[in-house]
């Protein structure tokens, strides 16, 4: 009962900051943004001097006598499908985690969604489909996915987008708006394998083998970073000249051609910036497995950040090779400033 009361304590209190935001700052700016497709009849009328002739309905005007014309509005209503990863790796944070920072992202687009009217479905996702929620519309809608959002407990140990794509795809045959919410760290959109832990131990200290020294030795930062193959996994080589695409980008290019498809890129700026603390125990949230950095060496973290600016280069590439449009968020940063630019550039 106790848990019972804490998550609903925590709905409202998501409930009060999405609400404040979207009322604040988001007034105008998603509807711009996101517009619907197509026109619907409204009603006729009467003609006036200066409509144009080609709205006549010239059914009603032969049984009236009088010209009249046909009226459109456009097709406003939206469907708005969120697919949320819960992987492992979500958990990791230096303020506060990324699974925190993308439920709160998740509820100030569902709350400016229902403020405009818009049916609003969810997928989870971490190593399999977890959980869809069918589109709907209101507020009581709006509510139940950020319970389900809140209840969620990271687990899993990676993230497969692939088939997340695959299942929107399948369920959601007509247009829609597809927000993704993950930290992208998933090997074959960033051209890298993901058994890097073979690949590792040659980068260990070498008193660090046995597990007295290395607990002797070691400092925990965070119970969880990014998964290992990030900073040592070996480079996917193309067998060809041309660089086949993985599965994730397929489905990928597939969701971008029926739906308009954003991705919000959670990440945490102690994936790269790793702080001068000596022998550095880390371990792979998605694995389990422990990866030993020696932090006590410039030369080492300047390399960390090298890699994994070169690993977000690519990813954003990727995203742009499928079409999709991205936004960088940081877990330190207020994502209010990065989400009304982005539904004003589209606006335009």
């Amino acid at each position: 009962m106790k848990d019972v009361l804490e998550l609903l304590k925590k709905v409202r209190t998501v409930e009060i900051v999405a609400k404040r935001t979207v009322d604040e700052l988001f007034a105008g700016l998603y509807r711009s943004a996101f517009r619907g497709r197509g026109m619907e009849f409204s009603e006729v009328r009467e003609y006036e001097p200066g409509d144009d002739i080609r709205s006549i309905d010239w059914n009603v005007t032969a049984r009236t006598g009088h010209p009249f014309i046909k009226r459109y509005t456009e097709e406003r209503e939206l469907t708005v499908m969120f697919l949320v990863d819960v992987s492992a790796s979500g958990v990791f944070g230096s303020d506060r985690s990324k699974m925190e920072t993308a439920v709160e992202l998740a509820a100030t687009l569902m709350f400016s969604a229902m403020k405009n009217n818009d049916k609003i479905g969810l997928i989870t996702f971490g190593g399999d489909v977890e959980q869809y929620f069918r589109p709907r519309k209101g507020r009581g809608n709006v509510l139940h996915l950020v319970r389900q959002l809140l209840a969620c407990k990271p687990g899993a140990r990676e993230s497969n987008l692939n088939k997340a794509l695959d299942y929107l795809n399948r369920v959601q045959k007509r247009h829609a708006v597809v927000f993704i919410l993950s930290d992208f760290l998933i090997p074959d959109l960033v051209g890298l394998t993901s058994d890097a832990m073979k690949h590792v131990t040659r980068h260990a200290p070498e008193h660090a083998h046995d597990e007295r020294s290395q607990r002797a030795h070691a400092r925990t930062l965070f119970p969880g970073t990014m998964p290992s193959y990030l900073l040592f996994g070996p480079e996917r080589r193309a067998r060809h000249r041309r660089i086949a695409l993985s599965a994730t980008q397929k489905a990928f290019l597939i969701a971008t051609r029926r739906h308009d498809v954003v991705a919000l890129m959670v990440r945490d700026h102690r994936e790269s910036d790793f702080p001068d603390v000596g022998l550095l125990a880390l371990e792979d949230a998605e694995t389990s497995e422990t990866l030993w950095v020696d932090t006590s060496g410039e030369r080492v973290r300047q390399w960390i950040s090298r890699r994994m600016d070169a690993v977000r280069e690519r990813l954003c590439e990727t995203l742009r090779r499928a079409h999709v449009e991205y936004i960088p968020i940081d877990t330190r940063q207020d994502y209010i400033r990065e989400l009304r630019d982005f539904f004003k550039k589209r606006s335009k």
